[in-house]
């Protein structure tokens, strides 16, 4: 394997993949001037994703992994970055409420969501702006909902979470100053749910914390600060991106609406081909160890670039084509995390998206883009995700 060193490969914002070296394993220097070993491949990446001999680092000179530092160095412990048992151990107990069954019985009340929005933007008339009316309302309100926050407060969550996501734009100040806001919040509701329990998420954990003593009020704190900051944005990326799939390839818009059968892996596709990040995460190798012909050293940084893992040809063949109706098109592993810090939400994440492409797709069968597709801008200072600025569209 060559030691030649490349420059970071940064993400296809606009679904454009950009050229890679050969070889699943390559040496790159990031924006910041730090040296590390990208992984493309699909097995690789998931091979890495789940290494037992890597671990988080937060020392890069990345904006954005600065950024999760400086937020993880504002709480008071780490229980989000946990690795190792103790991390298993809190995924068990906090996973717990969001089993596939639970989130199946959300579907209706998401969709329901879904059809008011729509119902609000047809009032309006078009253009509108889908991101504005659609891809943030409704993942906000879900998680609202979820974790029991009164409905009149969720206004408030939006703006702390857009403090804290748009990292070039706010101070470390301003965002530590929303981080801690937003933790207060969370810590006085759940003394309010301790006295009043529902059936929300805080409640359950209340529940659990109670029946093995293993969750503290911090962890618990945590968990819903991580479900709402991580999940809420994430969630809108992915409905923008789909959508604008879709705009971006009419000729599988017009499959969607002829066969809506497809909307599950259609998603996946979707999301598999354009959803990508600007966010980048720094392993630390632990020990030596081998990864596809190359010796990874002692303190190496390994990153994982999962948008080249989604794409690789011999995973999925002519893996840039975007195809709804790809045998397999189901499998988009790394689009919500992968192994021992997959996200927790990841099957409720993906429920959203695909009732909201869904929904839209059926209701607006004129749906187009209002201005050329070219023109759209992309975040590139979003933490911990990228995606569109807006979209706006007739119908």
């Amino acid at each position: 394997m060559s030691e030649q060193v490349h420059a970071y490969p940064a993400c296809p914002f606009s679904g454009e993949p950009p050229p890679l070296p050969a070889g699943p394993v390559f040496r790159a220097r990031l924006p910041g001037g730090d040296l590390v070993w990208v992984v493309t491949g699909y097995d690789e990446v998931r091979t890495t994703l789940n290494h037992p001999f890597l671990g988080r680092d937060l020392t890069t000179d990345d904006p954005h992994m600065g950024a999760e530092a400086a937020m993880a160095e504002a709480l008071r412990d780490r229980t989000l970055l946990l690795d190792g048992p103790p991390h298993a151990q809190l995924r068990r107990l906090a996973g717990r409420p969001l089993t596939p069954g639970r989130v199946a019985e959300l579907r209706p009340h998401i969709r329901g969501l879904a059809e008011g929005l729509l119902d609000d933007i047809e009032e309006t008339g078009p253009p509108d702006d889908l991101l504005a009316r659609l891809a943030f309302p409704l993942p906000l309100a879900v998680l609202c909902a979820l974790l029991g926050v009164p409905a009149c407060d969720s206004a408030l969550f939006r703006q702390w979470t857009d403090r804290m996501t748009a990292i070039d734009a706010a101070t470390q100040d301003e965002t530590l100053t929303a981080l801690h806001t937003m933790f207060a919040y969370l810590t006085d509701l759940l003394a309010e749910k301790r006295t009043r329990p529902g059936q929300d998420l805080l409640s359950a954990w209340l529940a659990a914390q109670e029946e093995d003593d293993r969750l503290t009020d911090n962890e618990i704190v945590q968990l819903a600060f991580s479900v709402l900051f991580a999940g809420y944005e994430s969630t809108a990326a992915a409905i923008g991106a789909c959508v604008y799939g879709l705009l971006r390839h009419p000729e599988q818009l017009e499959a969607l609406r002829a066969s809506p059968e497809l909307a599950p892996d259609a998603v996946r596709e979707l999301m598999r081909t354009q959803l990508a990040t600007p966010y980048y995460r720094v392993l630390l190798a632990r020990r030596d160890f081998a990864l596809a012909g190359v010796t990874i050293k002692r303190g190496d940084g390994v990153m994982p670039l999962t948008w080249a893992a989604q794409r690789d040809p011999g995973r999925f063949p002519s893996g840039d084509v975007l195809d709804i109706r790809r045998a397999g098109a189901g499998t988009a592993d790394f689009v919500f995390g992968y192994g021992r810090h997959a996200c927790l939400g990841a099957a409720l994440a993906t429920t959203m998206v695909e009732v909201a492409v869904a929904t839209l797709v059926r209701r607006f069968p004129a749906l187009r883009p209002a201005v050329p597709l070219e023109r759209l801008a992309w975040h590139t200072d979003r933490f911990p995700g990228g995606g569109l600025r807006e979209l706006p569209v007739h119908w």
